[in-house]
């Protein structure tokens, strides 16, 4: 009986760690549902939502990002539970912004790298803007 509990034990906790593990690939963002955009207002206090972005994972480690206003790529890794985003190159997804500038300025390249929580089946990012309202992203793995 012991056996089978410990068993049983082991098995659960190998199922539930492997939950999180990172698959390479596409992940197109999620559109959310009035309800789902509701709950997270309410509960997580969620002022914004991305719409658009789709982020490509390649096995050599590199990504490319793209956002409703910028192409991003560079360097991917994870940590524990996380994917982090070291940028390399961020421009506008406009050829006449790359060239002009959005009012003479262009995308600064982040300090530090883009974080995404990896959840059982998709990426998330919550982060704050300037005037301080909460935003999230969530990225699910396109599977053909």
């Amino acid at each position: 009986m012991k056996n089978r509990i410990l068993f049983l034990l082991v098995f659960i906790s190998l199922s539930l760690s492997g939950s999180n593990i990172l698959k390479v690939g596409t992940y197109n963002y999620v559109k959310w549902s009035k309800l789902q955009m509701g709950w997270s207002m309410l509960m997580k206090g969620i002022d914004h939502f991305s719409i658009g972005s789709v982020l490509v994972l390649k096995n050599d480690s590199t990504f490319k990002y793209t956002t409703c206003g910028n192409i991003i790529t560079g360097k991917w890794n994870t940590r524990k539970d996380s994917l982090f985003l070291t940028v390399k190159t961020n421009r506008w997804r406009s050829d006449s912004l790359n060239q002009y500038g959005f009012h003479g300025k262009w995308p600064n390249l982040p300090v530090k790298p883009i974080g995404f929580k990896i959840k059982d089946d998709h990426l998330e990012q919550t982060f704050h803007l300037k005037n301080g309202e909460k935003g999230i992203e969530r990225l699910k793995l396109n599977v053909p």
